[in-house]
């Protein structure tokens, strides 16, 4: 099992890499420099990628070695992986010696035996790199620090690579964290979920980025509650992490929206595990500034995309509001270019690498108790307190409506971490009535956002005041004309039942 962690550097940045004291308080000697030269390889219905695997041929020091990594994880630039490697005769696979090294491994060997997979592989991409590396001795732990300074190619076409591996040849994990952490006092780091091969694949596919929802976790029924929260936080972090680079790149809303349920989820997972698991208090501040940034693109993407448009559909409403359209939109880019910049920024590199840190520690930090009675308490406290605040909630007081979401958000949430330990049937009935009564106090819970963004609006362009005055009017006579039902609301929590364990 490789396990390494992947950092980006501005290559502007190198020099100062190499010249680091800190470097050098943990090096056996110099680095040792390479010329390191790779061919990818796959079928062109990409058969390895599409069974989560990876086959190259590099030379190094003039021998040719086939690896193929398969398998594993990736958790805030943590990369554990399956590897098999050794020396081939020439510049391409040999997948006898490939298929012996993976022995009684069905999973790889069943793939490795797909129907002329020989006569089908082809070379997809090269990368070329120069190589600097570090032999490290970190907290006991021996640490490989590689500076890797490139590019992959395809037909002509080049991705620059600049960027650091830390790997841990033998020790704990957390030094690499611990390590990475230190760098990034004196270097502009940033975390890389994506290593050499997918950002190849992704010259392949020319296919843009799209969103990343949330995948079904399946935890063991003899899971205990440290290992559960790992799984989920892990599961949290894939959502998040998935849907970053297009957030930085890209434009589409639902990425951004995406990226932030990711990480409503992930603070949602840290309150029902705090009394066994304390999120650091220097890591809930970094979630909870990610989160503000997050919060208010996706407001004001919300604003522009679903609330206005409610305006401009009524015939009344076109006068002066394409002018409020166009500010709308300045500020949901505004918006999205400040969150694209928070992900860029030094302080959500340490936000991942100490959220990273920290989940290396939980199994030994996390009482040994088992996940089944944690589950269903966990899971009943929500329910009460869900329908103490289902009950509270007044037509007058959109606070009480917003508690009722967000207690409604947090059960639906813990639920489906846990589903796997449930009856499917009365889980997904479950969820279902809790996804209606979120969607319903959203509408509700959106206008009254809209409401203070207009009001913000048009302190800062009094010159529009007229159109967002008649855009607040009219949000206002449609709340009060199509008011949530709150009796519906609370006779379906009335007969709701929790699944019962499986």
């Amino acid at each position: 099992m490789e396990i390494e962690l992947k950092l980006l550097l501005d290559p502007a940045h190198n020099a100062t890499l190499m010249a680091l004291p800190l470097i050098a308080d943990h090096a056996d000697g110099s680095p040792h420099r390479q010329h390191l030269s790779a061919h990818y390889f796959d079928t062109p219905d990409l058969h390895l990628l599409r069974h989560g695997a990876g086959l190259r041929v590099r030379q190094e020091d003039g021998v040719w070695i086939q690896t193929m990594k398969a398998g594993g994880s990736v958790q805030s630039g943590l990369h554990s992986r399956n590897e098999w490697e050794g020396p081939v005769s020439r510049p391409w696979p040999q997948l006898g010696k490939l298929r012996k090294q993976v022995g009684d491994d069905s999973r790889w060997r069943d793939m490795l035996a797909a129907p002329e997979l020989k006569q089908r592989l082809e070379a997809l991409f090269t990368v070329e790199v120069e190589r600097h590396a570090w032999q490290l001795d970190i907290e006991g732990s021996r640490i490989e620090l590689v500076l890797d300074q490139g590019h992959i190619e395809r037909l002509g076409r080049r991705l620059a690579i600049n960027e650091i591996e830390l790997e841990l040849k033998d020790g704990d994990p957390s030094a690499l964290f611990s390590f990475a952490l230190a760098l990034h006092q004196y270097l502009p780091l940033r975390v890389s979920n994506v290593n050499k091969a997918q950002r190849g694949y992704q010259l392949c596919r020319e296919t843009g980025t799209t969103p990343y929802r949330a995948r079904a976790l399946t935890l063991d029924a003899d899971a205990t509650v440290a290992q559960a929260l790992q799984a989920i936080l892990g599961n949290c972090l894939q959502h998040i992490q998935h849907n970053e680079q297009a957030v930085i790149d890209g434009d589409d809303p639902e990425t951004l929206h995406q990226m932030r349920v990711g990480l409503r989820r992930m603070r949602s997972a840290l309150k029902l595990f705090g009394d066994a698991a304390p999120c650091p208090p220097a890591l809930a501040d970094d979630i909870a500034w990610l989160n503000g940034e997050l919060g208010a693109a996706r407001d004001a993407d919300v604003l522009l995309t679903d609330t206005l448009p409610l305006v401009q559909a009524n015939p009344g409403g076109k006068n002066g509001l394409m002018a409020l359209q166009q500010l709308a939109l300045s500020a949901a880019q505004a918006h999205r270019s400040a969150a694209a910049q928070a992900l860029r920024s030094p302080r959500y590199t340490q936000l991942l690498l100490r959220l990273g840190l920290w989940m290396q520690h939980l199994p030994t930090d996390v009482p040994d108790a088992p996940l089944a009675g944690f589950a269903k308490t966990t899971l009943q406290r929500l329910h009460k307190r869900l329908l103490k605040r289902a009950r509270r909630m007044d037509e007058a007081d959109p606070a009480s409506i917003h508690a009722t979401r967000i207690a409604a958000k947090r059960a639906r949430y813990a639920l489906q971490f846990f589903q796997a330990l449930y009856r499917e049937k009365p889980v997904r009935q479950y969820l279902k009535v809790l996804a209606a009564i979120q969607s319903a106090l959203g509408q509700h819970n959106d206008l009254v956002v809209a409401e203070t963004l207009l009001r913000d609006l048009a302190e800062r362009h009094p010159e529009a005041l007229d159109a967002i005055s008649f855009a607040r009017g009219y949000l206002q006579g449609l709340q009060a004309r199509e008011p949530v039902d709150l009796d519906a609301i609370r006779n379906s929590l009335h007969l709701l039942r929790l699944p019962r364990p499986d």
